[in-house]
C-alpha cells in the first residue's frame, strides 16, 4: 500500500505561556502544503520494520515506527507491517515532516489492518505522537491551540498565492528551541485572522509571524544568515520561518 505524508507550515505561531506539565501553550495557523513524503506499507507476519531513504535517521526512533508498534499491540493485532519511508520533507525543518509520516501510518494501518476505526479513534491514536500529528492527521486550514490537540478548522482561501519553501539543511532541535525562548507571547491570534481573512496581499501578509523565530535565529546563525540572503534578494515581506524552523517560507501573490 503506498500513501503520501504532507508537510505542514504554520502562518502563524505564538507562544503563550509554560503549562505545569513542562510544556507551552500555542496558538497557531496551519495548513497543509504540496511537499510530502512517500510511504510503501506491505504486510508481515508478525514484525513491525520501519526503514527510510535517510540513513541518518534510526528507524525505531521513527514516529511511524511508534505508531505501528503501538497499534499492532493496542489491537492485538496478527500481522505486522513493513513501511519504507521516501524522506522529501527536511529533517528538523519545521514542517512536521515526522508528525506528517506518524499520521500517515496510521491512516493506512487502519485500512492494511481491517481496523475499522473512526476518525475521532485515530485522533485520539495520533495524541501519543507529538504535538502536530493530530494536525497532520487532519489535514487542511485550521487554528491550532494548546499543545496541538485543539484544532478549529479554519476556511482559508490562499489559491491566488504562491508558497516557496526554502531548506538550509539545518537539523533544528524543537526541545532546545524551547527551553532556550526569547521575546515570546508577542503576537495576537485575532490580529494574524483578521489579517488572513483580507483578499489584499499587503493586508494578509501582515498575520505571517512565528513567535520562535527570533529564538531559532539566535542558536542557529545559518539560519539567520539564509534568511538575510533571502531578504536581501526578494525582499522581507511574506517571508517567515515554520514551526521552530529550519525551512524559510515565502508566500508571494501568482503571477
Amino acid at each position: 500500500m503506498k500513501t503520501k505524508a504532507y508537510a505542514k507550515v504554520n502562518l502563524f505561531l505564538n507562544v503563550k505561556n509554560k503549562r505545569d506539565d513542562g510544556y507551552h501553550d500555542l496558538e497557531m495557523v496551519n495548513i497543509t502544503v504540496g511537499l510530502y513524503d512517500e510511504l510503501e506499507l506491505n504486510l508481515t507476519d508478525s514484525e513491525v520494520v520501519c526503514n527510510t531513504s535517510n540513513k541518518e535517521l534510526n528507524s525505531k526512533n521513527n514516529l511511524a515506527y511508534k505508531a505501528a508498534v503501538y497499534m499492532k499491540k493496542r489491537y492485538n493485532v496478527k500481522n505486522g507491517v513493513d513501511i519504507y519511508i521516501n524522506k522529501k520533507i527536511p529533517v528538523g525543518g519545521g514542517l512536521a515532516g515526522g508528525s506528517a509520516d506518524a499520521a500517515a501510518t496510521i491512516e493506512a494501518l487502519n485500512i492494511l489492518w481491517n481496523l475499522n476505526l473512526s476518525f475521532d479513534e485515530l485522533l485520539e491514536i495520533s495524541k501519543n505522537f507529538g504535538s502536530d500529528t493530530p494536525y497532520c492527521l487532519y489535514k487542511g486550514p485550521a487554528i491550532v491551540r494548546g499543545v496541538g490537540f485543539d484544532i478549529e478548522p479554519l476556511s482559508l482561501d490562499i489559491s491566488n498565492y504562491e508558497i516557496s519553501l526554502y531548506s538550509p539543511k539545518v537539523n533544528v532541535s524543537t526541545g532546545v528551541v524551547f527551553n532556550n525562548l526569547i521575546n515570546h507571547n508577542k503576537y495576537s491570534l485575532e490580529d494574524a485572522l483578521k489579517a488572513f481573512s483580507s483578499d489584499n496581499y499587503d493586508e494578509f501578509v501582515k498575520g505571517l509571524n512565528n513567535d520562535l523565530q527570533d529564538t531559532v535565529f539566535e542558536l542557529y546563525p545559518e539560519v539567520r544568515k539564509r534568511y538575510e540572503l533571502l531578504k536581501n534578494a526578494y525582499g522581507e515581506k511574506g517571508l517567515f520561518m515554520s514551526g521552530s524552523g529550519s525551512t524559510l517560507v515565502r508566500i508571494t501573490k501568482k503571477k
